[in-house]
């Protein structure tokens, strides 16, 4: 990991997220201990949680290029512990950027949206105490620290001291409205908000139950991708539900009367991408139904802007609503990405001597030759694999003398149209 040049920008640029997350904490708890619990401080913080939440965006989607070039499962995302350690401030940030607009707009979930920024705080502190105490197996992880068990005591001083907090000032934080719709705009982000918060609580769960496991009962158990692929899913596959419908919604009134009309072309662009993906091969429940909600979600975006530049030309681009439709198409163009790779995902394992070929998947691969590389620092096995009679790969599984650990190395060669 630490010899690809990725390692000059992933970890600052992550750890610039988790420190900005720094500013509308403090904010926050400001505001609790002085008692000045109106919206102030949410429009101060503003701009430092969005670019808060970008850098730690920046840095996790670096992060999942940076593996899918470096570490043996060619792939960007894996769940290791290290990846959700930074996954989780993500969550819950991400939900607070959606939730502060109902506060804003109908003066609701003020509790929450402080909790929430506690949440945020809190787990990067834990994000960093995971990756920085030694206490996980993880080829992300830093070797053993003695920092570790300080940061495991600011985390919890930090979580008590805050609720503390939030439990004097309760009286003040209690809204003098709710929510009268679950088919009105705050209803929908509501439920998102739900949807996030059991998606953390999972990634949560996931991560710290094997220490937890460790600590009381001294033996080691894994909790792996099936477990975190069969729960979270489902959350991604009806927030692409949410992210259709939620921006047609009105506010404080029900919508549900004039959602047909409104969702009507998005819910033609949503079938034509179901149809398109069974037509060229696409396969399973999950794929599926994220190829056709992505569309549907895509669709109702494009919709939202399209309406927005009619009124007002190129300002359509800019502004809360209309950039948080940007950021939609982005995470659609995710989630497809990640469906269509699991669909189409075909593994097999070869077994090639020197000069003797297989074919596979309607490639024809070909060992050309199997060479060891010595250093002081690692011992390296590469196989010269050729795919179609083409430039020669050079995957390999290197050991480093110092740690004693073996990680396998793909060779990735990347295209417009396929990576090989």
């Amino acid at each position: 990991l630490q010899n690809h040049l990725l390692v000059m920008f992933h970890p600052p640029i992550l750890y610039l997220g988790y420190v900005g997350m720094t500013v509308p904490f403090a904010f926050a708890v400001a505001a609790l201990i002085t008692g000045k619990v109106d919206d102030g401080w949410l429009h101060v913080t503003r701009r430092w949680t969005l670019a808060a939440w970008g850098f730690l965006t920046f840095g996790i989607a670096l992060g999942g290029w940076w593996s899918y070039e470096v570490l043996g499962w060619s792939g960007v995302w894996a769940w290791d512990p290290v990846e959700n350690a930074s996954l989780l401030p993500w969550i819950t940030g991400t939900a607070y950027i959606h939730s502060v607009m109902v506060q804003e707009r109908r003066g609701l979930l003020r509790v929450w949206n402080i909790s929430l920024l506690i949440a945020t705080f809190s787990l990067t502190i834990l994000g960093t105490f995971l990756t920085r105490s030694g206490v996980l197996n993880s080829v992300h992880a830093f070797s053993e620290s003695d920092i570790g068990p300080w940061l495991l005591v600011a985390f919890g001083v930090i979580v008590a001291a805050s609720l503390v907090l939030v439990f004097m000032r309760g009286d003040q934080l209690r809204s003098a409205g709710t929510v009268e719709s679950i088919y009105s705009r705050e209803g929908a982000f509501l439920l998102n908000n739900i949807l996030f918060a059991v998606f953390a609580f999972v990634v949560l769960l996931g991560t710290v139950f094997p220490l937890v496991v460790e600590a009381l009962q001294q033996r080691q158990i894994v909790v792996g991708e099936p477990f975190f692929d069969q729960l979270t899913v489902p959350i991604g596959i009806t927030m692409l539900f949410i992210m259709a419908v939620g921006p047609v919604l009105p506010w404080r009134r029900s919508g549900r009367d004039s959602l047909g009309e409104k969702l009507l072309v998005p819910a033609i662009v949503g079938l034509v991408s179901l149809g398109l993906a069974v037509v060229v091969g696409a396969n399973g429940l999950a794929p599926l139904l994220a190829f056709g909600l992505g569309g549907f979600a895509a669709g109702s975006a494009l919709a939202h802007l399209g309406r927005a530049i009619r009124v007002q030309r190129l300002n359509g681009f800019v502004g809360r609503s209309n950039g948080g439709m940007i950021v939609h198409l982005g995470v659609i163009m995710i989630a497809v990405a990640l469906a269509a790779s699991n669909s189409y995902t075909h593994s097999q394992e070869l077994s090639l001597e020197v000069g003797k070929t297989a074919t596979f998947s309607g490639h024809t691969f070909e060992l050309i030759d199997v060479v060891e590389v010595k250093t002081d620092r690692a011992t390296s096995v590469k196989a010269l694999v050729s795919v179609d009679g083409g430039k020669p790969y050079a995957p390999a599984i290197t050991k480093f003398t110092k740690i004693g650990m073996n990680v396998g190395t793909p060779s990735v060669r990347t295209g417009l149209a396929r990576d090989v």
